[in-house]
């Protein structure tokens, strides 16, 4: 779908329509998730785990179909478990680039000496409540988890001066939120304790996440013909598997 730049404010209102929804229940998940946690606190022998990992976003389904190339990023997560249960609850949140591009042209047609960096990048995030099941002793440990959150598609267009790097002026192009839910499972690896009762561990998962409809741009999806700047706007579903690998700390 082509549009020019002043073509994208209905899709923004109902981007918007949408994300109000989405944020209300998100709130709802929040705040169940902050009184099970308030609930559990009076069981021994808990179980906290915080993680960073590097994560491999691949668009699969329609989505595939539009953006043929793999996101890279981070992710963090922090879960915490119900007592001496085999069972924990948290969020998780990665950001990954699925797109960019980069150029240099003179900042104006009447200072063509005076030149600037022209970047633009297609991201996503992901951000879900997760259940974990997973047993609470083992050098080796699996789990399993279940997740319901929503995923962010955006693209932003940056200038920076060419010599320093220094920003000089941003825009968000275009930006979606959509509802996002799926499953998946990994396995943790003590490397090392910490302390009395603390670990490190090795933590690689692999998930599969399905996502409502987005609009949303790709590389070369931004266009500039005749002094103008037209988008081609992409629309289809969201759904990714997503790889993970990284260090998670248990305490």
């Amino acid at each position: 779908m082509r549009i020019p730049r002043t073509g994208l404010a209905s899709m923004h209102g109902r981007a918007i329509t949408g994300a109000r929804r989405i944020n209300i229940l998100f709130q709802a998940g929040v705040s169940m998730l902050f009184l099970l946690w308030g609930g559990a606190s009076s069981a021994k022998a808990q179980e906290i785990q915080f993680g960073i990992d590097f994560t491999t976003v691949v668009p699969t389904g329609d989505f595939s179909k539009n953006v043929t190339n793999n996101g890279y990023g981070v992710g963090v997560q922090f879960l915490r478990s119900f007592g001496k249960k085999p069972l924990l609850l948290g969020v998780d949140a990665a950001f990954a680039t699925y797109g960019s591009d980069e150029h240099t042209e003179p900042i104006s047609a009447t200072i063509p000496e005076l030149r600037v960096k022209v970047q633009t990048n297609n991201n996503i995030t992901l951000t879900h409540l997760v259940f974990r099941a997973q047993p609470r002793t083992g050098k080796v440990r699996p789990y399993a988890d279940a997740l319901v959150g929503f995923k962010y598609l955006y693209t932003n267009t940056t200038i920076l001066n060419d010599s320093s790097g220094e920003e000089l002026a941003s825009n968000k192009n275009l930006s979606d939120l959509v509802f996002s839910y799926g499953f998946g499972g990994g396995v943790q690896v003590r490397l090392s304790r910490v302390g009395r009762s603390g670990d490190i561990a090795l933590d690689t998962r692999v998930r599969y996440l399905r996502g409502s409809r987005a609009d949303y741009l790709k590389e070369g999806s931004i266009r500039r013909e005749n002094g103008s700047v037209f988008f081609d706007v992409l629309s289809s579903r969201t759904d990714v598997v997503t790889a993970s690998i990284g260090i998670t700390f248990r305490y």
